[in-house]
């Protein structure tokens, strides 16, 4: 393939990860009740932290993965050979890429489980399911072809960014 369709199907995969993205969440935030009350600081904390514990178990079958592959070869010593098959070696692009994404993801969750309003703290779980989602299509992606992991990772990309200048702009105006 040339570079042109390289850039091509890449840029396709972006659209298609931001389209589902607009659907899946205008969709469930449409099917899914909303809260008609605050629920208070520790209720909203507690909302966070359920919304983290599926993706986190998703980072750690990740990570489980890869040690299984580690089993009976040289890789079982990573200062020898980092990765023992072509499977191995995508699998850890795609847990140091989802080590990343977690990490804005866990922030991300929290300060807006705090800031958000509490009509839309239904957004939370949206936003939880989507992070996994994400990063199933983007590691099936990488592992079909690298370049369709585009899809996953704006699955990903564009809630997190979304999320995070909000959290930005309430800060900035509570502390205004």
């Amino acid at each position: 393939m040339s570079q042109r369709k390289d850039n091509l199907t890449v840029k396709r995969g972006i659209f298609y990860g931001i389209f589902l993205t607009l659907i899946v969440f205008v969709t469930l935030y449409i099917f899914i009740p909303h809260l008609d009350y605050d629920p208070g600081l520790l209720s909203r904390i507690k909302l966070g932290i359920k919304c983290l514990v599926f993706p986190a178990l998703f980072f750690v079958v990740l990570i489980i993965r890869i040690g299984s592959q580690r089993f009976g070869n040289p890789a079982e010593d990573p200062t020898r050979v980092l990765a023992s098959s072509h499977s191995m070696e995508v699998d850890l692009r795609v847990l140091a890429n989802t080590h990343e994404q977690l990490s804005i993801f866990i922030i991300n969750v929290m300060a807006l489980s705090i800031l958000l309003p509490f009509p839309y703290l239904t957004l939370l779980p949206i936003y939880s399911g989507t992070f996994i989602f994400g990063r199933l299509v983007f590691w099936l992606g990488y592992r079909h072809n690298p370049l369709l992991r585009a899809p996953g990772f704006a699955l990903n990309i564009l809630p997190a960014l979304a999320g995070l200048i909000y959290c930005a702009i309430a800060l900035i105006w509570l502390s205004a």
